[in-house]
């Protein structure tokens, strides 16, 4: 399962946002399975006016995603979208199958105060579950990792992945690797962090094994990287150390 991460600092302009994502995946020459982007990668926390800054269905940014998805024939995991349904407004993660479209979606349900995130967003209801050809993966968005029953839902779905689009502060990077580990560790999967960059907030995007080892750690900047995971180290490992059922 061949993954690009896409650890990016957005501008103000929601618009710039998606053309730079645009332009990494229309210059990558070869297939990629699964395509991650951040937590509000295309606002970060720039969210008003609501109006303006949020999607809706069928929006232009949705349906963009939705015609690189096609194009390359990728999954992408859209981090996470303001996203406006019913007159509420949520913290939204979609993917998107290899033909563009809309496998289903997952609504942050901790939302973070010292952000204001409960004065914005409506909490979600459902933990984010979702099959692929790969078999069922989970997404987890930011504050929620701080939560290991939401990932632990997750794991007795099925999940042998867990995605975790984040927008984590510097200050408290440490926290988030070590939480990602945690998570890995006691559930006996792949868990992929994807954090923004710029400001405050401090990138270190990183892929930790069901084993709990650290396998990239993308550091400071904005970037992108690329990386090739086997899903069959999770049964592989779970043979060896047969601990998730006790």
């Amino acid at each position: 399962m061949k993954i690009l991460l896409i650890q990016n600092n957005p501008t103000k302009n929601k618009f710039e946002n998606f053309e730079k994502f645009k332009n990494i995946l229309k210059n990558i020459n070869f297939e990629i399975d699964f395509v991650v982007l951040p937590e509000l990668w295309t606002t970060g926390y720039n969210l008003e006016p609501y109006d303006i800054q949020s999607e809706y269905e069928n929006s232009e940014i949705i349906l963009g995603i939705s015609k690189l998805s096609k194009e390359k024939e990728t999954y992408i995991l859209a981090g996470s979208l303001f996203y406006k349904e019913n007159g509420n407004y949520y913290n939204r993660s979609f993917l998107f199958n290899r033909k563009g479209e809309i496998v289903g979606y997952y609504s942050k349900i901790k939302l973070f105060k010292p952000l204001n995130e409960h004065m914005i967003f409506k909490p979600g209801e459902k933990i984010g579950i979702f099959e692929t050809q790969f078999g069922k993966i989970g997404v987890m968005i930011c504050y929620d990792l701080r939560f290991p029953e939401i990932a632990r839902k997750i794991t007795f779905e099925g999940a042998k992945i867990i995605f975790v689009p984040s927008e984590w502060p510097l200050i408290r990077i440490e926290h988030f690797k070590t939480l990602i580990k945690a998570r890995a560790i006691e559930n006996q999967l792949f868990v992929i962090g994807i954090n923004r960059y710029g400001n405050e907030f401090g990138g270190n995007s990183l892929v930790v094994s069901p084993r709990g080892e650290i396998i990239m750690d993308m550091g400071i900047g904005e970037k992108f990287a690329i990386i090739d995971i086997d899903l069959n180290e999770v049964d592989i490992y779970r043979k060896e150390f047969p601990v998730i059922n006790d």
